[in-house]
């Protein structure tokens, strides 16, 4: 069907997850903090994906990595990025799925001018969620600036239907997906994303804990989850998801969705 519109000209609007969904089999996603234009420019040329950290400074002004809080905190060196506006322009003259991951509560407008651009369709758009916030381990920090109310999601899901929209939870237990005590918790976790039309979830714990009885847990109600899979046997798992990697040779090509 997309070879017949793309010989007919007609754009074909299908979100990413839906064509996940419709492949029925993973997608990994190319995960980067270095987006500077050599690896933007690489990883279009090889055909994969990207990975652009949305965030905003004191003065509203937008840049390409985490928010000044989290280097603060962290300890860590910001990194030389591609100039914002040059680096959106270039993602959006190729055709390569992108991760568009705000990093901060301020940075909403940015966000939806950057999916604009780019092509929602192309586009799946991250952030913390406040309502998925928990308090069971213990963290040396917290980076408040980044996280946001879920119906920051939810309204831009509203405005950009052809989105993919990803919520992260935070400080869940480690062994959540290993433990039946927690049923109730996941429960209500798949609440919250399927009552704010969210299309795949980070759940942020262990990657080597997730199975096909979890993922299968979350593609029930048509949710897709995140899984790192840089250190995991992936062939335990025979369900579809969202993969991410920090390597670019590993990451999925986009024509496995019809890019």
């Amino acid at each position: 069907m997309a070879k017949i519109a793309k010989a007919l000209g007609v754009s074909m609007k299908i979100s990413l997850a839906q064509r996940i969904f419709n492949a029925n089999k993973p997608f990994v996603f190319f995960h980067t903090h270095n987006a500077t234009r050599e690896a933007i420019e690489h990883a279009i040329a090889s055909g994969k994906s990207m990975d652009l950290d949305i965030c905003v400074d004191d003065s509203g002004n937008p840049y390409l990595g985490h928010s000044k809080e989290y280097y603060e905190k962290s300890g860590e060196i910001q990194p030389e990025t591609m100039p914002f506006w040059q680096a959106i322009e270039l993602v959006s003259k190729a055709s390569i799925p992108v991760i568009v991951d705000c990093k901060h509560y301020d940075a909403w407008p940015v966000v939806e001018e950057v999916i604009s651009k780019i092509g929602v369709h192309r586009c799946l758009v991250h952030s913390f969620a406040t309502e998925l916030k928990f308090d069971y381990e213990q963290h040396d920090y917290d980076y408040l600036t980044e996280c946001s109310p879920i119906k920051n999601l939810t309204l831009l899901k509203d405005k950009f239907p052809p989105a993919t929209i990803t919520a992260s939870c935070k400080f869940l237990p480690k062994n959540i997906l290993l433990s039946n005590q927690y049923e109730k918790l996941l429960s209500d976790i798949r609440k919250v994303l399927k009552d704010n039309r969210v299309d795949t979830v980070c759940l942020n714990v262990l990657d080597d804990t997730m199975s096909d009885k979890v993922l299968d847990f979350f593609i029930a109600e048509k949710i897709l989850p995140h899984v790192g899979i840089d250190n995991v046997d992936i062939s335990k798992l025979s369900k579809i998801y969202v993969g991410e990697t920090d390597s670019l040779s590993v990451a999925s090509d986009c024509n496995l969705l019809g890019y």
